[in-house]
């Protein structure tokens, strides 16, 4: 009987053996799974029937809120955009899965590759809920990284090919699992710790606050030295259910202050439990007071840089929130009756949001640069809890940022924009940007001595 060669299509294995019950089928596959996580031959196939691959799904997902439930403890709270994270990952590796099987025209092989990935996730969850104890991110990443290749080690073993089609289709299955795994980032929680509990906010006090707060902070503000151009800062970050918009104002402020020769010249108005004691709240009436009296401590050759960040709605309000306090929404119109009455002497305004492309024709002055983080009818991106800055907002000031030249940096953060939200298959939110003529000749306007940011 002549040698099968390595490059020869290798005998067709014996049929798996029938499965007993659904619990006995998975319990079997699941140790076959997590036997392939030790470097050593393991005959045995894995079953693909139907009803196994079933309980190996509900498994999975039980065990993921059970490991997250542990480790947020009593009270936890079910995070749903954490379970759709994972439904996504977990639909992406099928996706690979079927494409490889079709491809292969092993089709037929595609249950037994199923059943294969969700012993293997399986066990992957138990594996990160040992690293998870000695809390390494590295660790983690580390067995994100081995979980793949175990699952690429399923795909050489269930298709019945020879060896080179057979090893060609476990590299293309490595390196899909990989990249996914590297544009998925920190892995979200299915459920999280409980809200840290907080007296009931106190309105009244809040509200009478506002006055002091306003002219303490405008008492900071210095005054314009005259013939030196300066910068002048105002973040405003309304809506407190999502710190990413409080996280980013305070990232920029310091960025300004720090950076860009704004230091005694900035002022933050945030809606949040945090800051509520040592700064304004955002809001309407308080940005207007802010607008007013900062314009009155510039030169008319200094520079007014606005930065605000929220939610907005389809029909362009901006979103102000703050628990139960009843603050009002602000329109682009109000919005443009604020920033164009206060008589600042040149002005640049950042408005990330959702649809905040039509907030730029309120906002128009020859003496205006208007940046928004996207157009008149597409969302924006990135306002989730623990988030440091919106995509924008990290795009722009994070990494494009390098000194007063407001245009340029727009013009690199754009392509790092669409690159991240197309990465994760969102549609491009189309950030714009409009120029007043006479603001052209005046920009960028850099501290004398700026370095530019590392």
């Amino acid at each position: 009987m002549a040698d099968v060669g390595i490059w020869e299509p290798r005998p067709p294995d014996p049929p798996a053996p029938p499965v007993p019950s659904m619990l006995a089928g998975a319990w079997r596959d699941l140790l076959l799974g997590l036997a392939l996580f030790v470097p050593y031959p393991v005959k045995p196939r894995f079953s693909g029937d139907a009803r196994v691959i079933l309980c190996a799904l509900l498994a999975l997902f039980g065990l993921a809120f059970a490991v997250d439930y542990v480790d947020a403890g009593l009270g936890a709270v079910f995070q749903r955009w954490g379970l759709y994270a994972l439904c996504a990952f977990l639909g992406a590796k099928v996706a690979v899965l079927l494409v490889l099987a079709v491809g292969s025209g092993r089709s037929e092989r595609f249950a037994r590759l199923l059943a294969g990935l969700l012993a293997v996730e399986i066990g992957g969850v138990v594996v990160y809920a040992v690293v998870h104890a000695f809390e390494s991110q590295i660790a983690e990443r580390v067995l994100a990284y081995y979980v793949a290749a175990v699952a690429a080690r399923v795909v050489f073993r269930e298709l019945d090919m020879n060896l080179a089609r057979r090893t060609g289709a476990a590299l293309l299955a490595l390196a899909a699992f990989a990249g996914l795994v590297a544009c998925r980032g920190p892995a979200v929680p299915v459920v999280s710790p409980p809200p840290p509990k907080r007296p009931p906010l106190d309105v009244e006090s809040v509200y009478y606050d506002q006055p002091r707060l306003v002219q303490a902070a405008l008492d900071k503000v210095l005054v314009s030295q005259d013939g030196v151009p300066e910068t002048y800062f105002v973040g405003f970050a309304s809506h407190a259910r999502e710190d990413v918009f409080e996280n980013e104002v305070k990232h920029i402020e310091t960025l300004f202050r720090e950076r860009l020769g704004a230091e005694g010249r900035t002022v933050m108005l945030i809606n949040g439990r945090n800051t509520m004691d040592e700064l304004p709240l955002a809001n309407g009436p308080n940005l207007e007071t802010v607008l007013n009296g900062v314009a009155r401590k510039m030169g008319s050759e200094d520079l007014l840089f606005l930065h605000m960040t929220s939610h907005g709605s389809k029909d362009h309000e901006f979103s102000v929130l703050f628990e139960s306090m009843r603050l009002n929404d602000l329109s682009a119109e109000r919005i443009g009756e604020i920033v164009n009455g206060a008589g600042l002497p040149w002005r640049v305004v950042v408005v990330s949001a959702c649809f905040s492309g039509g907030y730029i024709e309120n906002l128009k002055s020859p003496r205006a640069m208007v940046i928004t983080a996207a157009s008149a009818d597409r969302t924006s991106f990135g306002c989730e809890n623990g988030r440091e800055y919106t995509y924008f907002g990290a795009a722009y000031y994070r990494d494009s940022l390098k000194n007063g030249d407001y245009r340029a940096a727009f013009e690199r953060a754009v392509p790092l924009v669409r690159e991240r939200e197309e990465s994760r298959g969102f549609k491009h939110s189309d950030p714009q940007i409009w120029v007043g003529d006479e603001i052209v000749g005046k920009l960028p306007l850099a501290p004398p001595d700026d370095g530019g940011v590392d």
